[in-house]
């Protein structure tokens, strides 16, 4: 993942894209078993963003706990596969 102030991101396959705060769709956190039995655990999130140019982002980040750091990657996803991440926001962070 490159970040910087400017808004840049880069996705998984290398495209430049800028977003804004204010293009945020949907957050919440990903599903999983730990999550609901382990109160130590640090789920995975997500962010659901629409760009200027009318693509879907789509942002997650995970915790690494081997180095103690969060990781977060950025994929360009289809229009049609982001009704599932905002029926998902009931997981609200």
């Amino acid at each position: 993942m490159d970040i910087n102030y400017t808004g840049l991101v880069v996705t998984e396959c290398g495209r430049k894209l800028k977003i804004d705060l204010f293009d945020q769709l949907a957050v919440g956190v990903i599903e999983c078993d730990n999550f609901l039995k382990d109160p130590s655990f640090i789920p995975s999130t997500f962010s659901v963003y629409k760009t200027a140019s009318g693509l879907y982002l789509l942002q997650i980040t995970s915790f690494n706990e081997q180095n103690d750091t969060l990781e977060t990657t950025y994929k360009i996803i289809a229009e049609a596969e982001v009704p599932a991440y905002l029926e998902n926001c009931f997981h609200n962070i």
